[in-house]
């Protein structure tokens, strides 16, 4: 399905703030390649402190997995905490669960103090599917109780869930009132208004193709323009492309995940098939998560492909999963569907870094981008800052590297169809 705009989210936008490209060279504190919210978030925590920020994003902003995403603002990492305890030194265990369960603080606090209206609602579900996925969630409850947390409800059969999820499809599920859902263009907007208030120079339209070494970070576009900083962060995840370092790309594979949206449902339907009106995601591998926006249209996610290769329409597969959940939506109409690169991690564990000591990344959200882009910007300007240690300590974490040349994209395929075999049998 062909439209001229990246998502459902961009259409929305009543006024869409837009910026000149670069058209000479430029100095300043900090230089960040790519306009999303790991770019954005950054920008806002270094002009806070006085520092001089540009921001260069290639097309515009809000153009990669910041503004097609499912809207999902998930609590804690994107993968088990077992493996991060595994990774790191045991002192830092709990300095690193509490950085997890700070990233939705850091999006809620900074949506208050700075007013942004992004249709934020509170109330989330994690969906089993099967006895295997039920028993992880109660171990997961435990684990985050043990931890202090004290948002998670055990939904423990099939009528628990259906208070929250009205579907046949689910044998019980997780509810946390501490994640929850928004409109992820009108949050980038409303970060990318705060940052230009601040003070922050930003470009788009213009492509960061290569970087000169140095004593300080050097940038060159394509149009041969140099952008001069004492720090750079590459911020641009999947779609850095050419200047992310050879480190970067080989612990980075892109996915293409597609949504799309409805047309607006009544309210006595939406109130019988989501009642509280949640966001949800089941438990399996290739996951599907979905929500009701703000429109009362129903933004459904999944179909997620392990490869570099965008489809060209992936609406007929998510109206399949969707009317699978929900028969009852076989008659409804879709106004738009969208696919878009994300960036994973073979252990889904973000990967943070520097390159040189002046250049720092944050990359491989692995579908948690919402929350822990907020986080990984913060934890880079308190390291620029010489606030706390704990980007460097997070940065420790060992990441597989994935397998490169001719082999990268069929051995990656292959392993998630695996992973997908193991759902669909519901081991």
């Amino acid at each position: 399905m062909n439209n001229p705009y990246n998502s459902i989210y961009t259409k929305d936008l009543s006024s869409k703030l837009s910026f000149n490209n670069l058209q000479s060279d430029v100095e300043c504190d900090i230089s960040i390649v790519g306009g999303g919210l790991t770019g954005m978030s950054s920008a806002i925590e270094l002009a806070e402190a006085g520092l001089n920020v540009c921001v260069l994003e290639k097309d515009y902003i809000g153009y990669g997995a910041s503004g097609r995403n499912g809207g999902h603002l998930v609590q804690g990492w994107s993968s088990d905490f077992s493996k991060i305890k595994k990774n790191i030194d045991k002192k830092h265990h709990n300095m690193a669960w509490d950085a997890g369960i700070e990233a939705v603080s850091i999006v809620k606090n900074r949506i208050k103090k700075y007013n942004i209206n992004c249709d934020l609602q509170m109330g989330y579900v994690y969906a089993a599917l099967s006895k295997r996925q039920l028993s992880e969630l109660y171990e997961m409850e435990k684990e985050w109780s043990h931890y202090g947390y004290k948002h998670l409800k055990i939904l423990k059969d099939r009528n628990s869930i259906k208070k929250f999820v009205n579907t046949d499809r689910y044998i019980g599920g997780l509810f946390d009132s501490g994640s929850g859902h928004l409109h992820p263009m009108k949050y980038l907007q409303g970060l990318t208004n705060i940052a230009k208030t601040l003070g922050v120079r930003v470009f788009e339209k213009t492509k960061v193709i290569k970087r000169l070494d140095g004593k300080f970070p050097v940038l060159v576009t394509s149009k041969n323009y140099k952008i001069k900083s004492s720090k750079t962060l590459f911020c641009g995840n999947a779609y850095l492309e050419n200047v992310a370092t050879k480190n970067m790309t080989d612990k980075l594979a892109p996915a293409i995940s597609s949504v799309m949206a409805t047309e607006p449902l009544d309210q006595n339907k939406i109130k019988n098939l989501i009642p509280k009106n949640c966001a949800v995601a089941d438990c399996n591998t290739a996951l599907d998560y979905y929500r009701f926006d703000y429109k009362h249209r129903l933004i459904f996610g999944g179909s997620s492909i392990y490869s570099n290769i965008n489809p060209k329409d992936a609406t007929p597969s998510l109206f399949k999963k969707m009317t699978h959940l929900f028969p009852s939506l076989n008659n409804i109409g879709i106004e738009m569907s969208w696919s878009g690169k994300i960036g994973i991690t073979l252990s889904r564990i973000p990967h943070f870094g520097k390159i040189n000591n002046n250049i720092y990344f944050a990359q491989g959200y692995s579908g948690h981008g919402v929350a822990l882009t907020g986080l990984a910007a913060k934890l880079m300007a308190e390291s620029i800052l010489n606030k706390t240690n704990r980007f460097e300590i997070l940065s420790e974490m060992k990441h597989l590297t994935f397998p490169g040349g001719i082999f990268r994209t069929p051995v990656l395929v292959l392993g998630m169809s695996w992973f997908k075999f193991k759902d669909w049998l519901k081991i």
